[in-house]
């Protein structure tokens, strides 16, 4: 019988997990001169692997993952993956990361570090004590309102505002689309939020500073009093307020006036943890402000596992729906 080991280390950060893969991936599955040309050839040689850890049944519907790989342009490299695919940056991922490498010696206690994520490169600023780190902050990559699009949901108009903040998002006001952020029933979200994004997407949205049409790839609805539930890969719901979605929550209410530079706001996710998140620079680029979104959060190592894989087991992986 032939097996392959795995080796992981899982975190969750605001009760969103991650699980961190260290070792059994074949180096050759990860060549690239940046970490976005790893991601892609992990994802064209080696996407077993990706559903393998993160569907059942070692994983579940709601996993998310991370593969650090090498770089030679920041301290560390990472990309990340989900039930469905791969995302270009996630904040609650990059927090859960961070902690885990510097708490098992993976990384050094430097309190600054530079990562590179398939979208570019993230500043990140780890606060540590005796050796666990107690919170991680993030200065995201540049991050833009592309448009608003008004589509048909339920024969009512629902407008979104499209935000690229490192993925891009659509944007909605919950109550629009027949739903409340109530954290006893964050699965109601996920079919309205899927049946938007499909709406969305059709469409063709674009991006403003390339011009190209670009494809959302999560909803984040909101209320009035800052909570936010984010929706992502196929029908997955963020147990936190979401990193990268509380980056473009920040700059839409900054394009809006609603939000100084350095003015600092407490996002809260369907169980209740919160991200603390300001705008720390703004810029114009062809009449498109663009911001630099700052995010921080608390993650905490959950388990450390070895998952094998052997040629006997004929299951494979899956996901039900």
């Amino acid at each position: 019988m032939e097996q392959t080991e795995f080796t992981t280390v899982d975190t969750h950060t605001g009760g969103e997990p991650t699980r961190i893969v260290l070792d059994g991936i074949e180096a050759d599955t990860l060549a690239g001169a940046t970490v976005e040309e790893r991601r892609d050839r992990f994802a064209a040689t080696s996407d077993d692997i990706r559903k393998l850890l993160m569907q059942e049944p070692r994983g579940h519907a709601d996993m998310f993952g991370a593969v650090p790989v090498p770089t030679d342009r920041a301290d560390l490299g990472v990309f990340f993956m989900d039930t469905d695919g791969y995302l270009d940056m996630c904040g609650h991922g990059l927090i859960g990361v961070v902690t885990a490498l510097i708490e098992q010696g993976e990384l050094p206690e430097t309190p600054e570090l530079t990562v590179e994520t398939p979208a570019g490169l993230v500043d990140v600023t780890a606060e540590i004590t005796d050796g666990v780190v107690r919170r991680v902050a993030f200065e995201n990559v540049d991050s833009y309102v592309c448009e608003t699009v008004t589509v048909e949901q339920d024969g009512d108009p629902v407008a979104a505002r499209i935000v690229y903040s490192g993925n891009y998002f659509a944007v909605v006001d919950a109550d629009t689309i027949g739903v409340t952020l109530d954290c006893e029933d964050a699965t109601q979200c996920i079919g309205p939020a899927l049946e938007l994004r499909r709406a969305v997407n059709d469409v063709a949205p674009k991006d403003p500073l390339t011009g190209s049409s670009v494809t959302v790839s999560a909803v984040e609805l909101t209320a009035r009093d800052d909570r936010s539930c984010v929706v992502f890969a196929d029908g997955s719901v963020d147990r936190s307020p979401c990193g990268t979605g509380t980056c473009a929550r920040l700059t839409l209410h900054h394009v809006d006036g609603d939000l100084a530079t350095g003015e600092r706001v407490e996002v809260t996710g369907p169980v209740g943890s919160t991200f603390e998140g300001y705008i720390t620079d703004t810029s114009v680029n062809d009449g498109v402000t663009v911001t630099k979104p700052v995010v921080s959060g608390t993650a905490h190592i959950t388990g450390e596992h070895t998952f094998y894989r052997t040629d006997d087991d004929t299951l494979g992986s899956f996901t039900l729906t």
